[in-house]
């Protein structure tokens, strides 16, 4: 899997040509897409709920976009493509670009020890990195633990002085720096406060000036000053015991991990970037795609902001958000230049689910070729049940008798799961040749395909 992570960037490098990537597939369109298809997905959210805006890019165009559901129940204001969402961790992407732009323009070494730029910090017993920073792999303790821990709340009375006070008194990791990777959220307030000492703008000023003016995000900030007033904000909410409730804490102004302002139409732009560079961050997709390595050399399978991936066989790269009623999800496929963005604002919707179900509307051709090799029956000797796999719609289905058909769900390579059931396709060469069954209680059955 971790060759796959190199072999993948050194792909997207290859392909670049006068300054904008290729598509490998170029020819493909989405034009015969059922947008109803699309509605469908998001039929539950209506007037009467919280909901979610949804962007389909290809080839650097927004290609989709809808809101469904309503940015502020007590007004009555619908979603919108030009709906502002607070995006929670999508956010990080955004800081680890500013770091890289900081990097180009020789204002920071990313494999200097911290302190050097944040005097404040304990002497860890190993110095830490921005470069460990980036990837997660700085064994800093996480500030929302650290929050916890300590019982302070998450209202504005915790102010961003506070935080950076409460993670410079922390003078233990949780392991030695590069050695492992650990989601933190202190790691990318901090970077925050690196843009500060190092250019004297605040990271609000500093994306703005090299990213958000340049691609022509005029609707995205990020959210430093809790009174400032956003033309067109969805509010945040979550599910109570009397119905849909409001979620709000007034502290986004500890950006950095999160406290992004942006819209379908503005994340759009940004997602085009990737393919032709407008910011003034040079090489700037080959550079926001660039894996971390461990100290042991072992490539890991997060970037800038950004975790690289599979889905159903395919390449990604996009992350996800969550923070108060906010929910966000972005996925991007390389090998047709598409891009699902789901913003969401109540606590129980998962924007994954609908990045997925939308992806496997427009790429269900391609699913359908890509998995018709794993079609048709399989026996085993011993049992009397014929297995048949079917496909519809690109999605692969498990059948047994007369019994309804499941959906096989994609794992990894050759394999699935259905029911409890974990599903791995044998090859002889290029050719399936077999199918086995595991449960938690039963080893590996094996069931011969026929001819």
């Amino acid at each position: 899997m971790k060759l796959l992570y190199s072999i993948f960037i050194l792909s997207l490098c290859l392909i670049l040509h006068a300054g904008q990537i290729v598509a490998q597939s170029a020819q493909i369109s989405f034009d015969e897409i059922d947008t109803a298809e699309v509605d469908s997905i998001f039929a539950d959210y209506t007037t009467e709920t919280p909901g979610c805006a949804v962007g389909v890019t290809h080839q650097g165009g927004l290609i989709f976009s809808k809101g469904y559901g309503m940015a502020n129940l007590d007004y009555g204001i619908p979603i919108q493509p030009d709906s502002k969402f607070m995006i929670a961790s999508i956010s990080k992407q955004f800081t680890a670009a500013s770091i890289l732009m900081m990097e180009q323009e020789g204002l920071i070494d990313l494999d200097e020890n911290l302190k050097t730029y944040i005097p404040e910090l304990p002497d860890f017993e190993t110095p830490i990195t921005a470069r460990q920073m980036l990837h997660h792999t700085s064994g800093l303790r996480d500030l929302f633990s650290l929050l916890a821990l300590n019982d302070v709340g998450l209202d504005n009375t915790t102010t961003p002085e506070a935080t950076f006070d409460l993670i410079s008194r922390v003078s233990k990791l949780n392991f030695e720096p590069n050695t492992e990777y650990n989601y933190s959220n202190s790691a990318y307030f901090l970077m925050s406060i690196l843009v500060e000492n190092l250019t004297e703008m605040t990271l609000r000023e500093y994306a703005d000036k090299h990213f958000f003016q340049p691609i022509g995000m005029t609707d995205t900030h990020f959210h430093d000053d809790t009174g400032m007033i956003v033309k067109n904000r969805a509010e945040s909410y979550r599910p109570t015991d009397n119905g849909v409730g409001r979620f709000y804490r007034d502290n986004l102004d500890r950006v950095g991990a999160r406290g992004l302002f942006t819209t379908i139409e503005d994340f759009a732009k940004w997602d085009a970037n990737f393919l032709e560079n407008k910011s003034n961050l040079e090489n700037f997709r080959e550079k926001m795609l660039k894996v971390g390595v461990f100290k042991d050399g072992t490539e890991m399978d997060y970037a800038a902001g950004i975790r690289l991936s599979e889905y159903r066989k395919l390449d990604t790269f996009g992350h996800g958000g969550n923070y108060m009623g906010f929910r966000s999800g972005y996925m991007h496929f390389p090998d047709y230049e598409l891009g699902v963005i789901v913003f969401c604002n109540r606590s129980n919707i998962s924007p994954a689910d609908h990045v997925r179900e939308v992806s496997d509307l427009y790429l269900k051709e391609v699913f359908e070729e890509k998995f018709s090799e794993y079609t048709g029956s399989y026996h085993n000797n011993g049992f009397r049940t014929e297995y048949d796999i079917v496909i519809e719609d690109g999605m692969l289905f498990l059948t047994r008798g007369l019994r309804e058909k499941a959906e096989l769900s994609w794992s990894e390579n050759d394999e699935f799961r259905v029911d409890g059931l974990t599903v791995t396709f044998v090859r002889s060469g290029d050719e399936i040749e077999a199918m086995k069954l595991k449960s938690s209680r039963t080893a590996n059955v094996t069931f011969e395909r026929k001819n």
